[in-house]
C-alpha cells in the first residue's frame, strides 16, 4: 500500500515535473515569440524609420533641386533680360550714333553747300566786276581814242588850213610880185625864176609834211583802234 502510494506519488510528482517543464518550455516559446515579434516590430518600425527618413531626403533633394531649377531659371531669366536691356541699349546707342553721324554729315554737306554757292558767287561778282573794268577800260580807250582822233583831225584841219593860209599868201605874195614886176619891169628873169623856184619848193615841201602828218594820223589811229577791238575781244572771251 505504501508502495503504491510512493508510486502514486512519484507519478504524481513526474507528471507535475512535466507539467512545470511543459509550462516552462511554452513560456520559454511565448518569450522567445514575444521576443521574435518584438524585434520583428523594431525591425519594422526601424525599415519605416528608414523608408520616411529616406522618403524626407528624397522629398528635401527634391525640393533642393525644384528650388535650384527655379533659382537657375530665375538667374536665366535675370541674364536673357540683362542681355535684352543691353542689346535694347547698345541698339538706341547705335541709332543715336546713327542720327548723330546723319545729322553731322547733313550739317557738313549744307556747310560744303554753302561754302560752294559763297565760292561760286564771289567768282561770279569777281567776273562781272573784272568784265565790268573791262567794259570801263575799253570805253576810257574808246573815249581816249575818240578824243585822239578828233583831236588828230583838228590838228589835221588847223595844218591844212595853215597850208591854205600859208598858200593863199604865197599866191598872193606872187601876185602882188608880179603885179610890182609888171608895174616896175625892173627885176630880171632869173630873179622872177627863183623866186617861182623857191615858193614851188615851199609849196611842195609844205604839201608833203602835211601828207606825211596825215598818214601818220591815220595810221596811230588805225592802230589804237585796232588795239580797242582787240582788248574788248579780250574781255568778252575771258567773260
Amino acid at each position: 500500500m505504501q508502495a503504491k502510494t510512493a508510486q502514486a506519488e512519484k507519478k504524481a510528482l513526474a507528471e507535475k515535473k512535466a507539467l512545470a517543464e511543459k509550462k516552462a518550455l511554452a513560456e520559454k516559446k511565448a518569450l522567445a515569440e514575444k521576443k521574435a515579434l518584438a524585434e520583428k516590430k523594431a525591425l519594422a518600425e526601424k525599415k519605416a524609420q528608414a523608408e520616411k527618413k529616406a522618403l524626407a531626403e528624397k522629398k528635401a533633394q527634391a525640393e533642393k533641386k525644384a528650388l535650384a531649377e527655379k533659382k537657375a531659371l530665375a538667374e536665366k531669366k535675370a541674364l536673357a533680360e540683362k542681355k535684352a536691356q543691353a542689346e535694347k541699349k547698345a541698339l538706341a546707342e547705335k541709332k543715336a550714333q546713327g542720327e548723330k553721324k546723319a545729322l553731322a554729315e547733313k550739317k557738313a554737306l549744307a556747310e560744303k553747300k554753302a561754302l560752294a554757292e559763297k565760292k561760286a558767287q564771289a567768282e561770279k561778282k569777281a567776273l562781272a566786276e573784272k568784265k565790268a573794268q573791262g567794259e570801263k577800260k575799253a570805253l576810257a580807250e574808246k573815249k581816249a581814242l575818240a578824243e585822239k582822233k578828233a583831236l588828230a583831225e583838228k590838228k589835221a584841219q588847223a595844218e591844212k588850213k595853215a597850208l591854205a593860209d600859208k598858200k593863199a599868201q604865197a599866191e598872193k605874195k606872187t601876185a602882188a610880185d608880179k603885179i610890182a614886176k609888171s608895174n616896175k619891169k625892173v627885176n630880171s628873169r632869173t630873179q622872177i625864176d627863183s623866186q617861182q623856184k623857191r615858193d614851188s619848193r615851199t609849196q611842195l615841201l609844205t604839201v608833203s609834211v602835211s601828207l606825211n602828218t596825215g598818214k601818220i594820223v591815220a595810221i596811230a589811229s588805225i592802230g589804237i583802234l585796232a588795239s580797242a577791238i582787240l582788248v574788248s575781244a579780250m574781255v568778252f572771251i575771258a567773260g
